[in-house]
């Protein structure tokens, strides 16, 4: 039993000195059956009591840690200090105390006590106490009854050594004394069998314990042959029979002198189970008073620690030394870690960023929405990643590739953050050259032939989508051979970057120029609203081809073959589209260089019709082809009759074309302003005359471009033909296009305003088509709206348009401006525009549009009838 105790003691020990690297392990103090405190020796305080202690002393959990060893111990500090004299003089490693319980009752101890350090570095005493109050009890008895014994058989003989006439009295006494101390004897016995039967009790205890000590506890002679061990070397090592008594060398193979193995703790490298592991051999004397017992060997096996331990260097080394920054943050998003990386890309120090939000790099060039997509994935998912642009400290922002990876407690809450990110300034540079190299010409900087080939996919589909138009050209540079062979490749490469240069100022912002490769070159036009816009493109750029050349002191003439086709005249497909406009450069070629040719022949003629138009309308008004046609309009109430000036041209070569042909030609080329300027003199000036002739008030409506507005002042045309006819301001009504409301120009809606103030009417053209909008009644200074001819030829049957009409007359009425409807042609539609209020109309059920002196006679009836 004795030995048991040794072997706990020392365990127990080995554990307190194991303490001060890795602590007391708190399961195994908590526990252990052993009475066990720890207890600071500075002061006597108990810092803490295991379940055993509690129980010893009767006390409820945590109320020991309240007391000091000095309250329990009934010794005072004179025998305190004489039982460690007393101790060290007989070799004791143990102290015999007198305890007091919570219920008062005193019990004698012995204390085992061994010092240890704890976490924060503090000198403490792990003392282990055993209850020795019985056992005093018996061994004072037992000494009692031996005196008793020496005492009664010394006086017995002496008394038959003095007087043998006594012998007989003397042996009968002697018999007596025999048989009471055979009783005591068998009283001691019995006793002892109780005492024998509780030790045993508690070395079994005491063996459970040793056996539970996770690790190898082996118990060796001073020679260091193996007296026993506990469960786990049987289990894992040898079994009890054939490990007893062997050498420690035998068990474990090493390169360990278990011979001169020091007393306390090292580290060895062992193999058990015919693995390498890592060990750490604590090697404690197991002494009785002044006797040695032999040699406790305890041995953790650490490999896993150390492992972990190594991870942990590794990762401490990849935070510190990785190229990528790496920024941890709580689960309240407050910067807790960066490594170096970080302070190197952002210019922030870890002192700077720490308790702050990882908002300190925001750049603004992302949103809320932004990261409350990727909080929202991180929450999710545990992991997000992506491009994000940051801020470093000096204020530059930097684009980074951007992992985060959230780390969750047990519970599924996030505990932290942990975000990877590069600078991938270098990457994004080198993807744009590779992008640039990929995508444009090296040479001129133009597009290349893939890069053109996309964007013509793009503008085709946008095309279709759109029911747009689209041009393609092909130039090839004429005389561009000869160039090269005789002046060099580096003069040709010279001619070739200013070529790019000149088509690129002939050509919009929307449109793309490349280069496909030689000295051919490729334009995509997009959104082409006529063909003479293209054939303005075409002259310009030829005319700038042509013009000379200065290429390091040589002065080089040039020009520009080109080809052009139309999506969605010539094709709908762009390998067909690019075929016919090479086709069609070709062509160029062949009838003389420096021109431009449309692939289809129809196209072509149609613009040398057009050239001949355009000729031809300069010469117009010089040759008065132009003439005003007049188509009445009247109003519900007869009260007041008028007419629509409509401007006709009738030329000898051409005969008679159409204003939808002729007016849109005349505003590209501004001569509208100046025929505008005829218009408005010939229709006041009509109008003037047939007021004389009229006995009711006489209007007329003039029209007026958006090109007139923007080009001229239309109010000091009205003040100067309105000084010059006579006619008063309030019989002319202009006539306006939705373009004119659509440019929301300052300077528009001013003379717009100073011709309401005149006293001129204001009319808009064709409403509830095309832009019409409401805030032009509220935005413009008119006073009639025009209902488009659309509304009204389905009139009366059409419910749509019935109600449309319905509507705007109603929404005109309310805003005080008089409604004119076009394009009425039957009784029933009349009828029906005067029950709903319209307040003029207009329509060949009146008249057509007629030359002067037919409206003059028409005139004359209407007014002689009504």
């Amino acid at each position: 039993m004795k030995r048991l105790k040794a072997i706990l003691l020392c365990a127990l020990l080995s554990l307190s000195q194991n303490a001060s690297a890795d602590h007391l392990p708190e399961v195994v103090f908590e526990q252990h059956s052993a009475v066990m405190l720890v207890i600071t020796p500075s002061t006597g305080a108990i810092v803490a009591a295991n379940g055993a202690a509690d129980q010893f002393y009767g006390y409820q959990a945590g109320e020991l840690e309240k007391r000091f060893i000095q309250n329990i111990n009934q010794l005072t500090p004179e025998q305190v200090a004489n039982e460690r004299a007393n101790a060290a003089t007989e070799g004791r490693n143990y102290f015999i105390f007198r305890h007091q319980l919570a219920n008062g009752e005193i019990r004698t101890v012995s204390v085992h006590s061994a010092p240890f350090t704890d976490e924060h570095g503090k000198q403490q005493l792990l003392s282990v106490i055993t209850d020795i109050s019985e056992q005093r009890a018996l061994q004072e008895s037992l000494w009692h009854y031996q005196a008793n014994l020496e005492q009664q058989v010394e006086i017995q003989t002496d008394a038959i050594q003095q007087a043998s006439r006594m012998q007989l009295l003397l042996s009968f006494v002697v018999i007596v004394l025999l048989i009471g101390s055979l009783l005591i004897l068998v009283r001691f016995f019995i006793k002892l069998k109780n005492a024998k039967r509780k030790a045993d009790a508690q070395g079994a205890r005491l063996s459970s314990i040793f056996d539970a000590i996770e690790g190898y506890l082996l118990f060796t002679s001073r020679a260091g042959t193996v007296l026993d061990a506990n469960q786990q070397v049987f289990q894992d090592i040898e079994a009890r029979g054939s490990i007893i008594g062997k050498a420690l060398g035998e068990v474990f193979f090493s390169d360990v002198n278990w011979a001169e193995q020091p007393y306390g703790c090292s580290e060895h490298r062992l193999k058990v189970q015919d693995e390498w592991r890592f060990f750490t051999v604590d090697k404690q004397a197991v002494n009785n008073a002044d006797k040695s017992l032999g040699d406790l060997y305890m041995l953790q096996d650490i490999t896993a620690q150390l492992a972990i331990e190594r991870e942990q260097r590794l990762a401490s080394t990849v935070f510190a030394t990785t190229s990528e920054g790496v920024l941890v943050s709580d689960k309240h998003n407050q910067i807790q870690m960066v490594n170096r990386a970080f302070t190197e890309i952002t210019g922030f120090t870890q002192e700077q960023v720490l308790g702050q939000s990882p908002a300190i790099l925001n750049s603004g060039h992302h949103g809320p929405a932004f990261f409350s997509q990727m909080y929202d994935t991180l929450s999710q998912r545990g992991h997000w990643e992506g491009e994000v642009w940051n801020r470093r400290k000096s204020g530059e922002v930097f684009p980074c590739w951007l992992q985060v990876s959230a780390v969750f407690d047990q519970q599924g809450e996030i505990e932290m953050h942990v975000a990877l990110f590069n600078d991938i300034t270098s990457r994004k540079h080198h993807e744009h050259m590779m992008w640039q190299q990929a995508n444009f010409d090296t040479l001129t900087s133009l597009a290349n032939r893939r890069n053109y080939r996309e964007k013509f996919e793009n503008a085709l589909q946008k095309a279709k989508k759109d029911k747009s138009r689209l041009a393609v050209c092909f130039i090839d540079l004429d005389r561009f051979k000869a160039v090269n062979d005789t002046l060099g490749h580096h003069i040709g490469d010279l001619m070739l970057i200013e070529a790019a240069r000149r088509l690129e100022e002939c050509t919009r912002n929307s449109d793309t120029v490349a280069r496909l490769g030689g000295d051919e070159f490729a334009l995509l036009l997009p959104d082409v609203d006529s063909i003479t816009k293209v054939e303005q493109i075409a002259a310009q750029i030829l005319e700038t081809l042509h013009e000379p050349y200065e290429l390091e002191g040589h002065e080089v003439f040039a020009s520009g073959s080109m080809g052009i086709t139309f999506y969605p005249e010539d094709g709908d497909d762009t390998k067909v589209l690019l075929r016919n406009a090479d086709n069609a450069m070709y062509k160029a070629k062949e009838l003389g260089r420096n021109c431009f040719q449309f692939y289809t022949s129809a196209m072509h003629e149609h613009a040398k019709a057009r050239s001949q138009l355009e000729g031809a309308l300069h010469k117009a008004l010089v040759n008065n082809e132009f003439h005003l046609a007049y188509q009445p309009i009247l109003s519900r109430d007869d009260d007041k009759v008028g007419c629509e000036a409509l401007l006709r041209w009738e030329n000898k070569a051409l005969g008679s074309v159409s204003p939808a042909d002729f007016i849109p030609i005349c505003e590209e080329l501004g001569l509208i302003i100046s025929i505008g300027e005829w218009v408005m003199y010939q229709a006041c000036s009509q109008a003037k005359a047939w007021q004389q002739q009229c006995d009711k008030p006489f209007f007329i409506t003039v029209n007026v471009s958006s090109t007139q507005f923007k080009r001229q002042s239309v109010v000091e045309l009205v003040k100067k033909v309105l000084n010059q006819t006579g006619l008063e301001a309030r019989y002319l009504t202009i006539e306006i296009t939705e373009t004119v409301l659509v440019d929301n120009s300052e300077s528009i809606l001013l003379q717009l305003k100073a011709l309401r103030a005149m006293g001129v009417e204001l009319a808009i053209d064709d409403f509830g088509t095309g832009y019409s909008s409401l805030s032009y009644l509220k935005r413009f200074p008119l006073s009639k709206l025009k209902i488009d001819r659309e509304f009204v030829r389905d009139l009366p049957d059409d419910q749509d348009d019935h109600e449309m009409v319905k509507a705007i007359i109603s929404m005109a009425s309310n805003l005080n401006l008089k409604v004119v409807a076009e394009g009425v042609e039957t009784d029933e539609q009349l009828w029906l525009l005067n029950e709903l209020g319209c307040d003029y109309t207009q329509g060949y059920l009146h008249s057509k549009p007629l030359q002067a002196a037919a409206f003059e006679s028409f005139l004359l009836e209407y007014t002689q009838v009504k």
